[in-house]
């Protein structure tokens, strides 16, 4: 089993890339919320890496901190609840943003992600709830300043080191397709694709990897503070 990979990002695409590792190309899943904090193509990832076995098939499902992965088997846990729809469930939330919705029982948040119902909201939070205080006790004070520091540079990295063929027209076709993919409806995506158009027919570069989390931050209706009434 694969638990962690160290190499050199050569591709990246909404909701995947591929690391190259000594010469061999791994393609890790990853969710929007690590996406955004990776580097430019040619720089060097360490990913956490959960592998997921089955009869048919091994997929490999990377995050940017144990933590994250941590969040990610977690979700894997609960009932009916897949890859798929765990990937969806850490787009717009990070893995410590997550198990705070999930001990603020905050439904409205857990139900803007699509996919996710009244009846899997209300699961989650009643199967999680005490994995979740678990996870958040784990984390040390330390390690939370890390991880805010470390999206502050990955942030200036991505703002500086532009590759173009993530930029303008291919990323507002790469965000359709991924909210597509993650099951948003045509409205909903018309919208977000409206402003990103706009931004880009007045010249500014815009970066992939922020722009879908923008995207997702901007469905999900920045509920972070809002718990269910």
């Amino acid at each position: 089993m694969i638990g962690k990979l160290s190499g050199t990002l050569v591709e990246k695409s909404s909701d995947c890339i591929v690391l190259d590792v000594t010469g061999v190309g791994y393609e890790v899943e990853v969710p929007a919320s690590s996406l955004c904090l990776l580097p430019a193509l040619g720089e060097a990832v360490a990913l956490s890496v959960h592998t997921h076995v089955r009869e048919d098939s091994i997929r490999l499902f990377g995050f940017v901190s144990r933590a994250d992965r941590t969040v990610f088997e977690m979700l894997l846990s609960v009932t009916n609840v897949g890859p798929k729809l765990a990937l969806a469930l850490m787009g717009p939330f990070e893995g410590t943003e997550l198990c705070r919705v999930i001990l603020d029982e905050n439904l409205a948040a857990l139900t803007s992600v699509p996919g996710v119902g009244a009846r899997t909201a209300e699961r989650l939070i009643v199967e999680l709830r005490s994995k979740a205080q678990k996870v958040m006790a784990s984390l040390t004070g330390a390690e939370l300043s890390k991880t805010s520091r470390s999206k502050t540079a990955a942030g200036h990295t991505l703002s500086t080191l532009i590759d173009e063929r993530w930029t303008k027209s291919n990323v507002v076709e790469d965000v359709r397709s991924a909210l597509q993919n993650l099951g948003y409806k045509d409205k909903q995506i018309a919208e977000v694709i409206a402003g990103l158009e706009k931004r880009s027919a007045s010249g500014e570069n815009i970066v992939l990897e922020m722009a879908l989390k923008e995207a997702l931050r901007q469905l999900s209706g920045h509920l972070l503070g809002r718990s269910a009434t």
